[in-house]
């Protein structure tokens, strides 16, 4: 427990040094940009290479990867449907924000403090159905709808081709799957680079943090988390009951209870999403998955 506690300080006081520089005058809001640049060409690729030196696939654990599937696209589709006729802007703020879940940065340290080892598996194919969703596929198919197309195969291969993180994921999955490791000089590389991934992300929300936010904007907040925490609570409880080991259900509950992916944020910001918002909106979702995830806990007896 105070692990999960000590990092869920250091997270929030990343936060707010980026948040402190800038009103400080270090820092502008427009930096955030830049800053999400590196992060989804440099950092969050080299992560992902990282998560993957120890990944191994494992078919015993393909209901994860379906889980998650399910679970991205319900949510994806909600948030759609809740803005059908909206501009870019206003679905991909809020088709983005309700879906996907931050795994390797919240779910991780829960699940090494409460389950077995095995349980690690667990998570990286849950994220193994997770990740292409956060990485380029919902922001292809939210950018198709909103463009008044369909959601034709060569648009949305076309988006992924253009996404670095998608196709870093796609290539170590592949190589996964054939039992092909990368050289260990790669792995310690990407180790240094993406072990800043996480500071800068946190750095780059603090950035984008802004505490006045108008009426409007502030009920639309509201609405977004509460429609992406009210269907995820409600997909957690229809996994429960369903006939799976209790280590997958363990995993799965506690997965979608975690906060808005990083990465989204760079989506939004492709968007033309206005970033205080979004900036907001993953902040508040950090907040909101604790006070959530250690109640869970305790009823699931973990």
């Amino acid at each position: 427990m105070e692990t999960i506690l000590v990092k869920a300080a250091g997270l929030a006081l990343m936060i707010f040094a980026g948040y402190g520089l800038k009103r400080l005058g270090v820092f502008r809001t427009e930096d955030a940009k830049v800053i999400s640049r590196i992060v989804v060409h440099l950092t969050l690729p080299a992560a992902l290479i990282t998560g993957f030196r120890t990944f191994h696939f494992d078919a015993s654990y393909l209901a994860l990867i379906v889980i998650a599937l399910v679970s991205n696209f319900a949510l994806l589709g909600v948030g759609l449907r809740r803005t059908q006729g909206g501009d870019l802007a206003t679905r991909g703020l809020y088709a983005l924000n309700v879906s996907s879940y931050n795994i390797g940065c919240f779910v991780l340290p829960f699940v090494q403090s409460f389950l077995p080892p095995e349980a690690l598996v667990g998570v990286s194919m849950f994220d193994a159905g997770n990740c292409p969703v956060n990485s380029g596929v919902a922001y292809a198919i939210v950018s198709a709808r909103s463009s008044g197309q369909r959601v034709r195969l060569g648009f949305v291969l076309d988006k992924l081709v253009h996404s670095v993180p998608f196709m870093t994921y796609l290539t170590l999955m592949v190589l996964s799957i054939l039992g092909i490791t990368l050289p260990e000089p790669v792995y310690q590389v990407a180790s240094t680079v993406g072990g800043a991934n996480t500071f800068l992300a946190m750095v780059m929300i603090g950035m984008l943090f802004e505490v006045r936010v108008e009426r409007e904007d502030r009920r639309l907040i509201l609405e977004i988390l509460a429609v992406r925490y009210g269907c995820s609570l409600a997909m957690a409880a229809l996994v429960w009951v369903l006939p799976l080991p209790l280590l997958i259900r363990q995993v799965s509950v506690l997965a979608m209870m975690a906060p808005i992916p990083s990465v989204t944020m760079v989506y939004c910001e492709k968007c033309g999403c206005k970033p205080s918002l979004y900036g907001v909106l993953n902040s508040l979702s950090i907040a909101v998955s604790l006070l959530l995830t250690f109640p869970l806990l305790l009823v699931l007896h973990l």
